[in-house]
């Protein structure tokens, strides 16, 4: 790609970055004369309209968004196969850096950044944007100290992160308990994936970690984040009252949207905890004890969510397991159960994501979401041989486009009498599909050139015509 110009105006100078879906390069904007970040799709999602046609919806609506917390979308295009998004470039760097070079940072600038993110997160719900990749490689800070987030264009291409053969596309660190059972989104989806970078902002460490991106999810669907053991005595009571609730697991018990959290933000940067005080809020946080109709409850939800796993309900399961642990976190083996109803509610989603692909012929996407699921339960229902055909299916598209290509290619060499070349490219189409078009008359007679200008008449008419 170095080198290269996109749309006649994209000058490529140098790679700067890579993600889930996109290399990012640094290029000249030939015609305003600025320089610009070009995102430009990995080839395996410009060959799948399906990711295509999202990337360009999203892409329009995100050009339609303008705050000074955002990275603005300048344009986008294509050009032959290569499909890309143009951004403002931005110096400075983002909070993954930041935070491996410093480690966790001072409560309040903390806030600070939050605070600026909120806003850019009201900006875009605004227009009903939900990011859906919160996280601290997408929030850049620039020199002057001004925060702006990523990625609002492309972020909402993929519904699901997904595990693939080249890795996990999408933040399993980062994501909500909803997102990652498959459930439908909105901002306050957001706002748990922020309260996953105040948290790690705060102690310099991330509230769930593992080995694999499953464990990581289960423990996002199931577990409360470890208590903020900061040692820090200045610490505000108040700030981990805004942690903890950013990251409860249900979004009905979360701040309801951008401005709420904001107003909280800024309640704890004075010193008070959503317009109580401090002590207040702790009191009443201690007034909370079980009754006997709490356990009568208690006993009431674990036996329907118990009754919806048997019938593998799993959102209802979810549901039900939740409001459990939302009383007592410790009754029973709710957090297992949760957690293996959310495994299996996300594997459910997957799997009705990828009948909808195949049914619509987006093969990759298909093979996207049953690769997810073999990896982690190869014998879930028929996973794997639709896996198998739709991997089939795709091959078979990649090879009819190859035949399209070289044919055409074919063409303009017959056009231009460079038989030889043509055919070479005749001969691969012939060999692969004999029926494919005109390419049995094109072959013949380009191998008939072919051979007569390799033969001695044919080299000495070359020579005597001047050709």
């Amino acid at each position: 790609m170095i080198g290269e110009i996109l749309g006649n105006r994209y000058k490529i100078l140098r790679e700067i970055g890579a993600g889930g879906m996109a290399w990012v390069y640094l290029a000249d904007d030939v015609i305003e004369g600025i320089q610009v970040a070009v995102k430009v799709l990995y080839s395996h999602y410009s060959q799948d309209m399906s990711y295509v046609q999202r990337f360009i919806r999203e892409a329009k609506l995100a050009l339609q968004v303008s705050d000074e917390h955002i990275v603005r979308i300048l344009n986008y295009g294509a050009d032959r196969d290569v499909h890309y998004l143009v951004m403002e470039n931005i110096r400075g760097k983002d909070l993954a850096a930041i935070l491996r070079e410093r480690g966790r940072l001072p409560w309040q600038e903390a806030l600070e950044i939050v605070a600026q993110v909120t806003l850019a997160l009201d900006a875009a719900n605004v227009h009903g944007i939900v990011h859906r990749d919160i996280k601290p490689q997408n929030i850049m800070i620039t020199n002057e100290g001004r925060v702006k987030v990523l990625d609002f264009g492309i972020a909402r291409a993929r519904a699901l992160p997904t595990l693939t053969q080249s890795g996990f596309v999408g933040s399993p660190y980062y994501i909500s308990p909803e997102q990652a059972m498959g459930e439908r989104v909105d901002i306050r989806s957001d706002i748990y994936s922020l309260g996953v970078v105040l948290y790690e902002m705060l102690s310099g460490k991330l509230p769930f970690d593992a080995s694999s991106p499953w464990s990581i999810i289960s423990q996002h669907i199931a577990n409360k984040p470890p208590k903020l053991d900061l040692q820090d005595e200045n610490l505000p009571s108040g700030v981990e009252s805004l942690v903890n609730r950013m990251l409860t697991k249900d979004p009905d018990d979360r701040y309801q949207t951008p401005g709420e959290l904001l107003a909280a933000v800024e309640s704890t940067l004075r010193g008070r905890v959503g317009g109580r005080s401090a002590a207040a809020h702790l009191a009443s946080e201690k007034a909370r004890a079980f009754t006997k109709a709490h356990q009568l409850l208690l006993s009431s939800l674990y036996q329907r969510a118990v009754e919806a796993e048997k019938a593998e309900e799993w959102p209802r399961a979810v549901n039900l397991l939740n409001q459990v642990i939302k009383v007592d976190p410790q009754y029973k083996d709710a957090s297992e159960r949760l957690a293996h109803a959310g495994l299996e509610a996300r594997l459910a989603a997957l799997y009705t994501a990828a009948q909808d692909a195949l049914k619509a012929d987006r093969w990759q996407e298909a093979i996207d979401e049953l690769g997810e699921i073999v990896a982690v339960e190869p014998n879930y229902r028929d996973a794997a041989d639709l896996l198998t055909q739709a991997g089939m299916s795709w091959s078979q598209v990649q090879a009819r486009e190859h035949i399209a290509n070289l044919y055409q290619e074919g063409i303009a060499h017959y056009q231009n009498k460079e038989w030889q070349q043509a055919y070479a490219c005749f001969a691969q189409v012939f060999d692969a599909d004999p029926g494919y078009q005109d390419v049995s008359r094109f072959y013949k007679d380009s191998r008939r050139h072919t051979r007569w200008s390799s033969s001695i008449l044919g080299r000495a008419w070359h020579k005597i015509s001047g050709g």
